[in-house]
Parts: structure tokens; C-alpha cells; sequence
């Protein structure tokens, strides 16, 4: 059976920068994904908006239900444990991901290693080419995918630095899951 990855994207009034999100997930030449857009209470109908433009089976909403103001990691962690999808994504509603993306992610989960990460661009560095690695201040939460069976095990913590948190506590636990780079830029951070 084919794997499939699942984009978690918590979004809060932010219509534009979404739909260019989903616009680069709608571009993907592989249809193995799905995107959860966890929406941090409703502002503005955002979510009305994004409906209004971009329909897909491939993408569905939650709502929080409140505002969490917490980098969007409540959210994610929301979305996180309702995938059912192979690996999980949990990114932001702002940054967009290279069309044979989820093509590379598949082929590198062939032997279902527990995290698979990738390069990005960045533009906290003037968007800059950023080599990533498996740690601290040395990732971005959307460079990487996780097991979900794994994912599921590890509250994601609320801190401005979660990303870097899950991804120290992913490797102590997990090591010997298997963590397999793809030497490629897949991923944009704006």
C-alpha cells in the first residue's frame, strides 16, 4: 500500500500566505498527502475565503475553537494527533514546499525510518540556503517529517522553540528508528 505524508498547518487570519501554502501542496506531482489547516479561531473567515478558492479532497479543516497564541503549536499538536496519515508535517501557513516534495519524502520512507528531514531555504537568513540537521537551533518544523506512530508519542511542547524541543526529544527516544536525510532543498521558510 502506498505511504502517504500529512501537511498539519495551523493558520490565524492569515488568508494570502495560506492559499500560497496550499497552492505549492496543490502542486505536488505526487497525490499521497493530505493537509490538516487547524484554524486558530475563525477572524475574518479565513477559512470560508480559502474554500472559496482552492477545493480539494486532499485538504480539510479543524477549528480550535479558541486562540491558543502560542507560536501555532497547540494547534499543530491538535492536528498532529488527529492524522492518520504514514508521516507527518507540521509546518506553518506561511512557508510552501517545493512540487516533488512529497514524491522524495515518499521515496526516502521506502524503508519507513522514523524521521525523514530535508533542506530548506530560509528567510530569517535573507532566505538564504540553510543546511539542516536533526537538532537544536539546526531545524525548522516544517523540514522534517515524522513517523505517525511515533509523532503520536510526544506532546509538542508550546515554547517558541517546540520545533527544536520535539525534534531533541524525537532523536533521544527514537534513535534507532532510523533518521534518513534528503539531500535536497524541499522546503521554503518564510
Amino acid at each position: 500500500m502506498q505511504k502517504t505524508v500529512e501537511f498539519i498547518i495551523p493558520t490565524f487570519s492569515r488568508t494570502v500566505p495560506l492559499l500560497s501554502m496550499l497552492a505549492s501542496l496543490e502542486a505536488q506531482t505526487s497525490r499521497h498527502w493530505r493537509a490538516n489547516v487547524v484554524i486558530d479561531t475563525d477572524h475574518g473567515g479565513v477559512a470560508e475565503e480559502i474554500i472559496k478558492h482552492i477545493a480539494s479532497d486532499n485538504i480539510y479543516f479543524t477549528y480550535t475553537g479558541k486562540q491558543y497564541n502560542d507560536f501555532g503549536h497547540t494547534p499543530r499538536q491538535m492536528g498532529k494527533q488527529k492524522s492518520k496519515a504514514d508521516y507527518i508535517i507540521m509546518t506553518g501557513d506561511d512557508n510552501y514546499y517545493v512540487p516533488t516534495c512529497v514524491d522524495e519524502i515518499l521515496k526516502a520512507a521506502k524503508d519507513s525510518p522514523g524521521m525523514i528531514y530535508w533542506d530548506m531555504v530560509h528567510s530569517h537568513y535573507d532566505y538564504h540556503y540553510f543546511k539542516t540537521s536533526p537538532g537544536y537551533n539546526q531545524i525548522d518544523m516544517g523540514a522534517f517529517a515524522t513517523r505517525r506512530d511515533l509523532a503520536h508519542q510526544i506532546k509538542l511542547n508550546t515554547s517558541y522553540a517546540a520545533d527544536g524541543e520535539f525534534v531533541e526529544e524525537f532523536k533521544d527516544r527514537f534513535i534507532t528508528e532510523g533518521i534518513v536525510k534528503i539531500d535536497k532543498v524541499l522546503f521554503v521558510h518564510n
